[in-house]
């Protein structure tokens, strides 16, 4: 009869930590876009672009890092008949890096 809550409580901490991670990733998307955007104005020297997260996750806390965990959005930036793919990962709001995923500017399909 008392382990009927155990069930309870196990899918109460999976919610909760799927808020807490959907609520950190909300918390850098914008910082993130912003990253991507001024990446892809400069490589594809082009100021009218448009971009769009095609992925998200969080990348697990690295001990050796200092154990904070990072945000990871795969942003795909066209604009002037061309694209890139961005790896961009945010360690806060302020702090974001785009680092190119595609290598090298496409032409837009």
């Amino acid at each position: 009869m008392k382990t009927r809550w155990i069930p309870a409580v196990l899918a109460t901490a999976a919610l909760s930590g799927c808020q807490t991670t959907d609520a950190y990733l909300n918390s850098n998307q914008q910082a993130a876009l912003q990253a991507a955007n001024s990446r892809g104005r400069f490589e594809l020297n082009c100021q009218d672009i448009t971009t769009q997260v095609l992925s998200r996750k969080i990348i697990d806390p690295a001990p050796m890092m200092g154990g904070m965990w990072r945000a990871e959005y795969t942003i795909g930036v066209r604009g002037c008949g061309r694209q890139v793919v961005y790896i961009t990962v945010c360690l806060d709001n302020e702090n974001c890096n785009a680092i190119s995923d595609t290598g090298d500017v496409q032409p837009a399909m």
